[in-house]
């Protein structure tokens, strides 16, 4: 008895003068792959189209990776920012983990958008907002020549936060973030741009401390908005355009504390209401708030 596959099926349908659509409700598949048989069949003649549909090789099923080798690669993109090549010597060298680029790179697409030098992560959505105190904080650094200001903002109370330091990597990151959650608190969502300084253990750190953490989308310049009007205000008001040494690192954070008090207790923000300083307008909010409450 002969076995009429689904490409004869199809076939025959067409031929009785059934839609593609109709055709692909009867056979169970998708109508683009209807089109794709039919269109193959009138090149070829169905006997042909049957033969080489039953002699095709069948891609092989990859292998499913364990869970631990893929937060792994995961880890490693975002510490360092590698491309498939470097993480698959990274995992043979330093973990004696074996894994094909093919498989890295199915990894890798799932959590990122690789293979466009333009948009390196999946769409992260509009620019966070907030109302109310410790919703957002923003993150960013100032080159000083050989010091970097790690610099933060709460967007909602305007209030920053300045740490000096002589590297600019993760864990100097990391570092100057435990400083800056021992003055903000408990933060609902940490934003940064991509430099090397906001990746690894400083992710990490936001986490563990039950924090979110979001990565500002490249070439939105209102996505760090208050963290660079503020950089600039640090720069002009502050610190200047000039290059510091690592040996001023005591002198330049003094400066900067000093000048912080003058930000909070003293400055007029105009993006505060009735030009109010930060130290006024969180005293006036959450005086509101108790009325409210009580």
């Amino acid at each position: 008895m002969k076995i009429v596959t689904l490409f004869e099926l199809a076939f025959e349908l067409d031929r009785t003068g059934m839609t593609a659509q109709e055709i692909a409700v009867r056979v169970g598949r998708d109508r683009s792959t209807v089109f794709r048989w039919l269109a193959g069949i009138k090149k070829v003649g169905i006997r042909e189209f049957v033969r080489r549909k039953k002699t095709a090789k069948r891609r092989r099923q990859p292998r499913k990776l364990n869970v631990d080798i893929k937060r792994q690669i995961i880890k490693i993109r975002r510490q360092y920012d590698w491309c498939g090549q470097k993480i698959q010597k990274e995992l043979a060298e330093n973990y004696q983990i074996k894994v094909c680029l093919m498989s890295i790179y199915r990894v890798l697409r799932e959590e990122f958008v690789v293979g466009n030098k333009w948009r390196k992560y999946k769409k992260r959505g509009e620019a966070p907002t907030a109302d109310a105190p410790r919703q957002v904080v923003e993150h960013d650094t100032v080159d000083f020549g050989e010091l970097y200001a790690f610099t933060s903002i709460d967007i909602f109370t305007k209030e920053p936060f300045v740490v000096m330091a002589t590297e600019l990597t993760s864990q100097a990151g990391t570092a100057c973030l435990r400083a800056q959650q021992q003055y903000f608190g408990a933060v609902e969502l940490h934003q940064s741009d991509e430099g090397p300084e906001f990746k690894g253990r400083f992710v990490e750190t936001v986490q563990d401390n039950g924090s979110k953490h979001r990565y500002s989308r490249p070439y939105k310049k209102n996505d760090q908005a208050y963290i660079e009007n503020f950089n600039r205000s640090l720069r002009k008001e502050c610190l200047g355009w000039g290059k510091y040494k690592k040996t001023d690192l005591i002198t330049a954070q003094q400066r900067v504390g000093a000048w912080l008090e003058h930000w909070q207790t003293e400055r007029w923000h105009m993006g505060l209401p009735n030009m109010q300083t930060p130290a006024q307008f969180v005293t006036e909010w959450y005086g509101k708030q108790n009325q409210v409450a009580g």
